[in-house]
């Protein structure tokens, strides 16, 4: 009882409560609609930023009408957000690209390539998102060729099978955009190679078909660079939990990833928006699990089936009242916030 006085107490206190919506805050990256900056969509995503309500935003092909448009929008959130907020956009190359402004070359097609040529076609690359006023880039996919009918393998999006061959492409990619002060995010761990199946759609299993080898490349990769981050797929695979999909795991990402892999950079889940998780989890499921499991930053695209202005809001008031029911524990969400403001303050 003394306890859950105490909780009450400093939730209800002005200063703390502020510092918690601040901690909270940044833990939450949205999706939106709008092209320009005066477009409603755009202006209420912007009050969020300004608001200190989310840490960022993602860009969508929706969001893109014109190079100029798109660099004043995030011109905007720049100028007017109290921390620096995430801009980020998934932008691998080749199938995986959200503008027109110029075609990337596919991870498989880079994979031809010298190690020169490689590092050429990703300064062009990262150079392009730094006018852009883009500093995180959801790549390099670091998921291994092995099942040739995978949506990785049919979309052109691995280095290939070999894992060294991978991460040595991977650290090129990672190079060129850190050097231009651009945070990277290697992708879908544990792994979304070995297996069929669109975690957009639905639920994917991977329990048969995982290989070890597929956690290789974050293996080499977990203490490469200051700028860079895991993204954790909706990939089910029981020989990591039996109960839960690796984005809602405690088992994959406290116990494996943080533990055993030894990372302990920022973690942001993959889209909680796709199918595999909304079609089967609540969003009071998805939020208290997540934070158990060790995300950092929760991802909403807006972008899929569900498109909500609120979903900032949403999540911040079932945090609130998890905490107090002691559902999440203050530590998650202070250490979630002292992680996503270390990898902020590289960027600077």
């Amino acid at each position: 009882m003394k306890k859950l006085l105490l909780i009450l107490t400093l939730l209800f206190s002005s200063s703390f409560a502020l510092d918690l919506d601040t901690k909270i805050g940044q833990m939450i990256l949205v999706g939106f609609n709008g092209d320009d900056v005066n477009s409603s969509e755009f202006q209420k995503v912007l009050d969020k930023s300004k608001n200190g309500e989310i840490t960022g935003v993602i860009l969508f092909k929706k969001n893109i009408k014109s190079k100029d448009d798109l660099i004043k929008m995030n011109e905007e959130l720049i100028k007017n957000s109290p921390i620096i907020p995430l801009i980020s956009i998934d932008n691998e190359g080749g199938y995986v690209q959200r503008y027109d402004f110029i075609k990337h070359k596919s991870a498989k097609d880079v994979a031809e390539l010298s190690t020169k040529e490689a590092r050429k076609e990703y300064l062009i690359m990262a150079n392009l998102l730094k006018e852009l006023k883009i500093n995180l880039n959801f790549a390099p996919c670091v998921d291994l060729e092995i099942n040739k009918n995978s949506i990785i393998s049919t979309k052109g999006r691995s280095y290939g099978e070999n894992p060294n061959i991978v991460t040595k492409y991977s650290k090129i990619f990672i190079e060129e955009h850190n050097k231009k002060g651009i945070i990277t995010s290697i992708k879908h761990f544990p792994g979304h190679g070995s297996v069929e199946g669109d975690t957009h759609l639905g639920f994917v299993d991977a329990t048969r078909t995982f290989k070890g080898q597929e956690l290789k490349p974050y293996i080499n990769l977990k203490n490469y660079d200051k700028l860079n981050m895991v993204m954790v797929s909706h990939i089910f695979n029981a020989n990591l939990d039996k109960k839960y999909p690796a984005s809602l795991s405690k088992k994959t990402i406290k116990e494996f990833l943080i533990d055993e892999i030894g990372f302990d950079g920022v973690i942001i889940s993959d889209d909680y928006d796709m199918g595999a998780i909304r079609k089967n989890y609540s969003l009071r499921e998805i939020v208290v699990n997540s934070i158990n499991a060790g995300v950092n930053i929760l991802m909403f695209s807006n972008n899929i089936e569900i498109d909500d202005d609120d979903i900032s809001t949403k999540i911040k008031k079932i945090i609130k009242e998890e905490l107090l029911l002691g559902n999440i524990k203050i530590q998650d969400i202070d250490n979630s916030y002292n992680k996503i403001m270390k990898l902020k303050n590289n960027l600077k």
